[in-house]
């Protein structure tokens, strides 16, 4: 692709894993926000102005990577009337997203199970590495999530998430026999379903600080959305030589990559939340 400028498809396991450690070295500050505005909100503070503070603070708080667009749009809303009654539909937004991304490290664990996976070919070589990097991402987002979660009053939501976690575990046999169209096309559908979660969340939370979490967050979501999107493209259309990066087997040939390639992994201007998880979806009491 002739316009192609995405930082090179043989760079986006390398950047994903930069982006995801910026991204939370970002977050740490709004993550402890959270807990302080919690503790606020529990001793009595008026909420109206609280909200008037976190405001003020969040404009000075950096974000990193493609979390900049989804947490400067939270950080506008933040005056908005919140969907959401009170701090515990917050901890319950916490809790779903700690299920979704508990689920996907049980996917992408298991997925590193399957026989064909586990090729010396090039390019299953680089989806494993793919699968390895981003379940380890999805495993610090757990942690974050519950480890607010708790300082906040909630309980850790240490389970998968119980309206998707069937859906993994029914198409297991299907992996099996099947081949890495069938771990991307399931990959697809779950990291679909946490980036409009999070991209949804960043509207209805109450707390100006858990958008800036949510938002940063969705950031590295959309980033491991959009290189799975490459992958699909390239696996469908018989390009899988082309699934390279410099760690495993060398730079990607730009020049011969399809036409689609610099849009594919992009099929929406703007993320829709059709597929957004309610809050309550994997809440615990």
């Amino acid at each position: 692709m002739r316009d192609l400028d995405i930082g090179q498809f043989n760079e986006l396991i390398e950047e994903s894993q930069d982006l995801q450690v910026d991204a939370m070295r970002a977050a740490q500050q709004p993550l402890d926000d959270i807990v302080e505005a919690g503790l606020e909100r529990r001793a009595g503070k008026d909420y109206q102005e609280q909200t008037r503070e976190q405001q003020h603070r969040s404009r000075s708080l950096p974000l990193a990577g493609a979390g900049v667009a989804l947490g400067a749009a939270g950080l506008l809303a933040a005056s908005a009337s919140p969907a959401f009654a009170d701090a515990n539909a917050d901890i319950m937004a916490l809790q779903t997203a700690a299920s979704l991304e508990n689920l996907a490290v049980l996917t992408y664990k298991t997925a590193l199970t399957l026989p064909y996976l586990q090729a010396k070919s090039t390019p299953i070589k680089t989806v494993a590495a793919f699968a390895t990097i981003t379940m380890g991402q999805h495993a610090e987002h757990a942690k974050a999530f519950n480890a607010r979660t708790k300082a906040l009053g909630g309980k850790q939501q240490t389970g998968t998430n119980p309206k998707y976690t069937p859906v993994v575990t029914g198409m297991i046999p299907a992996l099996k026999k099947g081949g890495p169209l069938d771990v991307v096309a399931l990959a697809i559908t779950l990291e679909d379903v946490a980036t409009s979660t999070y991209v949804k969340n960043i509207q209805d939370v109450t707390d100006a600080q858990v958008r800036v979490l949510f938002g940063t967050i969705a950031g590295v979501e959309s980033q491991h959305l959009a290189t799975l999107y490459a992958v699909q493209a390239l696996l469908k259309g018989g390009g899988a030589s082309l699934i390279t990066v410099k760690a495993t087997g060398g730079p990607t040939n730009a020049a011969k990559l399809p036409a689609a390639a610099g849009g594919v992994g992009f099929p929406e201007a703007f993320k829709k939340t059709d597929l957004a998880s309610p809050a309550s979806e994997g809440a615990v009491a």
